[in-house]
């Protein structure tokens, strides 16, 4: 792995997408969300993703600057086709939206159709906790790969969701961000790369046994199936469903419909139930109260949702950003060959293990 410093990256990071035909306020927002979810210690949704991005713009199934238009507009909700334009895009434009909506109305809600990817949905869902709002965001994931329970053939998205709750002062805020299967597909590359086994209940063959190969399904080999093996899959299953028919009803279709992703991003202000320092006191109190608890063997802490990614944050703001070596040598070769001169920009800044 190589540790690099966080401005240089975003500098890097900036520059390809913008010689890649990216308007600079584009550039920048993408930048900023697969740099800050790397710098969360979700390597899966980071920059290790940038060069696949690139090809969709060389390939033309991603079109940066495609103009956003506006499908339905009320005082609390919105839909907009988002074209071929870049999701991330999108997806902080619709949050923020949401968020003012909120800001009058106390709930805002905003969906957004379209086949580009939005990366992590912490970020997005982060945006209204940051103004104290609970941030609420559903993906129907594109296409339909993942099977149903009892099934072992593709018909639902990976359909993540991702809920963010201030907690006050003392703690950053609750935030669960979550594939409805076994794990997102981008940790299964992840693991691949680094030599790790996925474990038996997340991937199934069409004979109905398990595949530990992590990257079976991108050879068509297996496919995901949702959490909870080998009790509970059923629960997984029933929040895919959920996703998929709010997500994708409102914008994409559901499975039926190949255009790509459907998105949902909402805001709740809690001041429309109660003042906000009631709201985040006893946020913090339930915090506290489970922190109380006696832990089990083997555990050196009981953390709260989201609490691994912001000690992980904190470490990497610190010492640098973690980066896979075969996803830095692809970043780097994908940035020269956009005629980026990356030794320039990252002449100081990697860091010394």
């Amino acid at each position: 792995m190589v540790r690099v410093k966080e401005k240089p990256l975003r500098e890097l990071c900036v520059t390809i997408f913008k010689n890649a035909g990216a308007p600079e306020d584009e550039a920048r927002i993408v930048s900023d969300i697969l740099v800050d979810t790397s710098i969360h210690g979700v390597d899966s949704h980071g920059v290790r993703a940038i060069p696949g991005y690139i090809g969709n713009i060389k390939k033309g199934t991603l079109v940066p600057g495609t103009p956003l238009k506006t499908l339905v507009d009320t005082p609390t909700t919105a839909m907009w086709d988002a074209g071929l334009g870049f999701g991330f895009v999108a997806g902080a434009k619709a949050m923020e939206v949401a968020i003012e909506k909120a800001k009058k109305y106390k709930m805002g809600s905003v969906g957004i159709e379209g086949p580009g990817h939005i990366g992590g949905l912490w970020w997005y869902s982060y945006q209204a906790a940051k103004e104290n709002m609970i941030g609420l965001t559903l993906c129907r994931g594109g296409g339909h790969g993942v099977a149903p329970y009892g099934g072992v053939e593709g018909r639902l998205g990976v359909n993540p969701l991702c809920f963010a709750i201030p907690a006050g002062p003392r703690y950053k805020p609750i935030i669960l961000d979550m594939a409805t299967t076994g794990v997102a597909m981008g940790h299964l590359d992840v693991m691949a790369v680094r030599g790790q086994k996925a474990p038996e209940g997340w991937l199934i063959k069409p004979d109905g046994t398990w595949s530990t190969d992590p990257i079976s399904f991108r050879r068509g080999e297996s496919v995901p199936v949702a959490f909870g093996h080998p009790l509970s899959e059923y629960k997984g299953y029933g929040l895919s469903v959920i996703v998929e028919a709010l997500a994708g009803a409102i914008g994409s279709g559901c499975c039926l419909d190949e255009k790509g992703f459907g998105h949902t991003f909402t805001a709740i202000d809690p001041t429309g139930y109660c003042p906000l320092e009631e709201f985040t006191g006893r946020v913090e109190s339930m915090i506290n109260h489970l922190k109380s608890a006696k832990m089990r063997p083997g555990f050196k802490a009981i953390l709260y949702p989201g609490e691994p990614e912001w000690r992980e944050e904190d470490n990497r703001r610190r010492l640098g950003i973690l980066v896979d070596d075969p996803w830095w040598d692809n970043l780097v070769k994908t940035a020269r060959e956009l005629g980026v001169d990356v030794d320039r920009i990252m002449k100081d800044g990697y860091v010394e293990s």
